[in-house]
């Protein structure tokens, strides 16, 4: 059944004001759970969307979450849309601290059950998700395509498989490639890139003539997001498509060994980092390509139905875990 729902512009308070979206379904006179969501990486606003980028998975997900009942929170990312602060100068911790103001900001509105709260992560989002559960502990978590490792090493596996892609090219345009020694290059940019970021304890560096913000490069490598996974105690979805080449796919089951709670995991075929499918191809660089293309289409179906269900499933177990808590009082 489909449940009409309210959405609030309301500024989160903190060391930088965050502009967000607080959506609330179903009577005004109602509690609900609710939903917090914590972005992926990059400058990226409520609705996930950035410059060229219109991803607007967040958009999507709260009018999803909203049809079984729970509400939600999303916010501009600090220094985006509507957001104080510097988004070059934030760090993994500032992201953290952000998601929890986000989180105790809503709890405190007076359609929100506080002791029913969920978090919802994609990407970055799922490393961080974790971490905020550490500081404030939830009742759930959702993590779309998420990692079992620290992100540096997630990015030291991307940086393989570009090379693997680039060394696999055929014909005259692989001779080309070869001949640049592009693979060598690849390599020599990154090292040379790290050892600058290392060299510095600035916020944000200029590295040929790009600003790079040097402070939440430096933080990733402190977060391992295997070691906070361990302290998860609450029911985990976890969600990863086939052809997310951000990612690896056999981290779910590493995540489903991690978490202490209970863990659901689903693969869903074809489906790529921007949780839209795509028939292209399963190479990084040809689903990379694809990715803006992809965004024509809405979030995919089945990722939306996965996390009703499960939301659902939820919802039910909550509610006879309560009703038996009533008994024995």
């Amino acid at each position: 059944m489909r449940r009409m729902s309210k959405e609030f512009e309301v500024m989160v308070p903190g060391q930088f004001p965050l502009a967000a979206t607080l959506t609330i379904p179903g009577g005004s006179e109602e509690k609900h759970p609710l939903v917090v969501m914590v972005h992926g990486s990059g400058p990226t606003d409520r609705d996930s969307n950035a410059k060229g980028m219109p991803m607007n998975i967040f958009k999507e997900l709260s009018e999803t979450v909203a049809t079984e009942g729970f509400a939600s929170i999303r916010y501009d990312k600090r220094g985006v849309g509507a957001s104080e602060g510097d988004f070059y100068e934030t760090g993994v911790q500032d992201l953290i601290d952000d998601a929890q103001a986000a989180l105790e900001f809503a709890k405190k509105h007076p359609n929100i059950d506080s002791e029913n709260v969920i978090l919802l992560g994609h990407s970055e989002g799922s490393i961080l998700a974790p971490f905020i559960n550490e500081k404030v502990p939830v009742d759930g978590i959702i993590l779309l395509s998420g990692t079992a490792e620290p992100l540096a090493d997630t990015m030291t596996w991307q940086r393989e498989e570009i090379i693997k892609d680039v060394r696999s090219v055929k014909g005259i345009q692989g001779w080309l490639l070869r001949l640049l020694k592009v693979d060598e290059k690849i390599t020599k940019m990154n090292d040379d890139l790290i050892e600058a970021l290392l060299a510095s304890d600035e916020p944000v560096i200029k590295y040929k003539g790009k600003k790079i913000n040097a402070k939440w490069n430096r933080e990733h490598i402190q977060f391992d997001v295997s070691q906070s996974l361990q302290k998860v105690t609450c029911p985990v979805l976890a969600i990863t498509g086939t052809k997310d080449v951000n990612v690896k796919v056999s981290d779910l089951e590493k995540i489903k060994t991690l978490v202490q709670g209970e863990c659901e995991t689903h693969t869903i075929q074809d489906m790529t980092h921007m949780l839209r499918k795509t028939d292209v191809e399963n190479s990084f660089s040809k689903i990379m390509n694809n990715n803006k293309k992809s965004l024509k289409q809405p979030v995919d179906a089945e990722l939306k139905e996965i996390i009703q269900t499960w939301l659902r499933n939820w919802n039910n177990s909550k509610s006879k875990i309560e009703e038996s808590e009533m008994i024995i009082n």
